[in-house]
């Protein structure tokens, strides 16, 4: 079943919702110095938010992990190609087996991912690996609601059952021992433009190239209950980019 996950997502820039603008306005919020910092990317996919801290923080060394070697194949070909191989380092590694020095980043980046350790879990694991003064910035799915519908309520319950209001998770932050910098939400476009429809095409795809595979076929149908569920409630939740500092 995994294979006709990775399939549906293969070929997408994005594999999370998000935009370069997203990618930008959270990165301007960042005030550590932009000097010679060392960067770890946690989740990064086929590297293009990694290529976003790569030019916005020229003379950074960043490592950029994900779990899937296809998509470091990918991240560490577009990094050749465009002559940052020396500065950017793609492994295939998962956030469970991360084996960095205590101290070792200026900047911990997460761009849709630190759900996969859930968000407490990982504000509390990742901060060892943060200089003082080092920033984690991390987008994750939130209620923008104080009372949501009751059917999107149980699907988030079921999928990530800390999801949680805004508020609350400035509160997680600062329980970790964090200094809260600030946050803001992600447009609706970062869901459909860049993520759910380019999914929606790639599933009605698969829908014609595997008419009699019940495997694929529930993981078809898995994702587009995901989409049209957004369609129906997507006012209700979304990601939410936090800034904090150690």
């Amino acid at each position: 079943m995994e294979n006709y996950f990775f399939e549906a997502f293969e070929v997408m820039d994005r594999l999370a919702p998000g935009s370069e603008a997203s990618t930008l306005k959270a990165i301007s919020m960042y005030k550590g110095p932009k000097e010679a910092t060392d960067i770890l990317d946690i989740g990064c996919g086929n590297g293009i938010h990694t290529m976003l801290l790569a030019k916005e923080f020229p003379k950074a060394k960043i490592i950029a992990i994900d779990n899937h070697q296809k998509f470091i194949e990918n991240l560490n070909d577009t990094m050749e190609k465009n002559g940052l191989s020396q500065r950017v380092t793609g492994k295939c590694l998962s956030m469970f087996d991360m084996d960095f020095d205590e101290k070792s980043f200026d900047l911990i980046w997460s761009e849709g991912a630190i759900y996969i350790a859930g968000f407490e879990r990982g504000l509390k694991e990742w901060k060892r690996l943060l200089k003082e003064n080092g920033y984690l910035i991390c987008s994750e799915v939130s209620w923008l609601v104080d009372n949501p519908s009751e059917e999107i309520a149980a699907f988030w319950d079921e999928e990530y059952p800390q999801i949680d209001k805004v508020e609350n998770k400035i509160k997680h932050i600062e329980a970790a021992g964090y200094t809260y910098q600030g946050h803001f939400v992600t447009p609706s476009t970062d869901w459909t433009d860049n993520y759910y429809n380019p999914l929606q095409a790639n599933l009605d795809k698969m829908l014609q190239k595997y008419p009699d595979n019940d495997m694929a076929k529930q993981v078809i149908a898995m994702l587009q209950h995901e989409i049209d569920l957004y369609r129906k409630y997507g006012d209700e939740y979304s990601y939410v980019f936090y800034i904090m500092s150690k």
